[in-house]
């Protein structure tokens, strides 16, 4: 069950980190295997990334040059950036109606900061939901080419719901003009909708950040 609670905006930890450079990673293969679902009319999708077996969307990389690599291995995918001042983001097409209803969801556990990134596309990043190994968590807009990010919702302490270094799910629901996300099942934040552009959904990872991810889960409701 989901408990809402009420946002107290904290300090901001760490937010010079989220308008460093980013390096973009997006497959753009079409739905390559059944993970991918709709109907008729467009209205109604799903995606489910499990991270077992194969990578069928193409979320594996290694870019010496950014210092980063991603890995599908033992049921999860790790994404790792070693650099200095780039942070990496790794997103695919899901067919997800972001003008509509939707909700993603996934588990992630990361020893720096690690994101959610939902309703990116060719000409945005989307957003970012992230949540960092002390506790702390944060909404930014993602920014495009050399346009910085931008916080929603700075950095904001949440020790009792956010695990420190260890797995916490996040999810962020869509619903009649609303976003409200969700960590480990329990609010921590509502507001209006903003635009989205795009139905691609991912990860981000700042520098210094070793990240896994249990699954990627999105649908239209």
């Amino acid at each position: 069950m989901k408990h809402p609670v009420l946002v107290i905006a904290g300090m901001l930890l760490g937010g010079s980190a989220l308008f460093s450079s980013c390096v973009i990673r997006e497959n753009n293969n079409v739905y390559p295997n059944n993970n991918y679902n709709n109907n008729n009319n467009n209205n109604t999708a799903s995606f489910d990334e499990e991270f077992n077996g194969s990578d069928n969307y193409g979320w594996t990389f290694t870019d010496a040059a950014d210092s980063a690599y991603a890995s599908i291995a033992n049921g999860s995918y790790q994404y790792v950036d070693y650099s200095n001042t780039a942070s990496n983001m790794s997103v695919v097409p899901t067919g997800i109606n972001t003008q509509s209803n939707f909700s993603v969801k996934t588990r992630i556990k990361a020893d720096n900061q690690m994101g959610l990134i939902f309703g990116a596309s060719s000409t945005g990043n989307g957003y970012a939901f992230y949540v960092d190994s002390a506790g702390y968590y944060s909404l930014y807009q993602e920014g495009s080419g050399s346009t910085a990010s931008t916080a929603i919702i700075p950095s904001t302490q949440d020790t009792v719901y956010a695990l420190k270094k260890d797995w916490n799910t996040l999810e962020v629901d869509q619903t009649n003009g609303t976003w409200t996300g969700y960590i480990n099942g329990t609010q921590v934040f509502t507001m209006a909708a903003r635009s989205i552009s795009g139905s691609s959904f991912g990860f981000k990872v700042l520098p210094h950040t070793i990240g896994y991810a249990d699954y990627l889960q999105a649908n239209n409701d």
